[in-house]
């Protein structure tokens, strides 16, 4: 927990009556460009851009267009996209971007209230992202004016600077969730499944791929070390 005096030394652009915690391992991922270093720097991948992938079964890939696609392990991994073969549902999710010159910020910033679950993340270039929104809905038409201004107040009062900031961009998409939005890893013979990461995302996919390895008997034993 932070006194005020501690939370204006971390972070002064925040609002100074905020209660507020600090936790200090809280990573951040920045996801499109993990996802470009991804692509460039894994030269023993062959990428398969704008391919849709209708099924994935043990030893195989069936794709739009083709016959299946025979391979030692089939890694399913494919999101709202798994079902029926998983009982996903899709949760609406927004966020909007901001420019604000001038505002800064160290550190991602959430906000804890009964209504909003806001989430405050600085990125390069004055930019800040706020989301995000949580609605059991499949509809991945653009943002609505209600979560917008829900979404844009809420981080306003978090950080007041922001009532400058420019609106440069919002999206809305789907999360992968499983009745208990809790992420699911399946293992058999030739097949990986890996879904209903919800709103962990890029930040847990670490973890959950190590246990799916694990799951699947593909983790590398760990050296013993002896002392002589």
């Amino acid at each position: 927990a932070l006194d005020r005096a501690a939370l204006a030394a971390l972070e002064p652009a925040l609002a100074p009556g905020l209660h507020a915690w600090l936790l200090p391992d809280e990573a951040q991922v920045m996801s499109r460009d993990m996802l470009h270093a991804l692509a460039v720097h894994a030269p023993k991948v062959h990428w398969c851009w704008g391919e849709r992938v209708l099924r994935v079964e043990a030893g195989a890939l069936q794709v739009a267009g083709e016959g299946p696609v025979g391979f030692d392990l089939a890694i399913d991994v494919r999101g709202v996209g798994a079902r029926p073969d998983i009982a996903l549902r899709g949760v609406r999710g927004e966020v909007i971007w901001l420019h604000a010159p001038g505002v800064t910020l160290q550190r991602p910033v959430r906000l804890l209230h009964p209504r909003h679950r806001v989430y405050i993340v600085p990125r390069p270039g004055n930019l800040f992202i706020v989301g995000a929104s949580e609605i059991e809905s499949e509809d991945r038409s653009p943002v609505s004016l209600r979560s917008a201004v829900e979404l844009m107040a809420a981080a306003q009062s978090v950080l007041p600077e922001l009532a400058e900031a420019r609106i440069v961009h919002m999206e809305a998409n789907l999360r992968p969730a499983l009745p208990d939005n809790e992420p699911h890893t399946h293992a058999e013979p030739g097949l990986l499944r890996i879904n209903g990461l919800f709103r962990h995302g890029w930040l847990l996919a670490p973890a959950l791929v190590q246990d799916a390895l694990a799951l699947a008997g593909l983790d590398e034993p760990e050296k013993e070390t002896v002392d002589v």
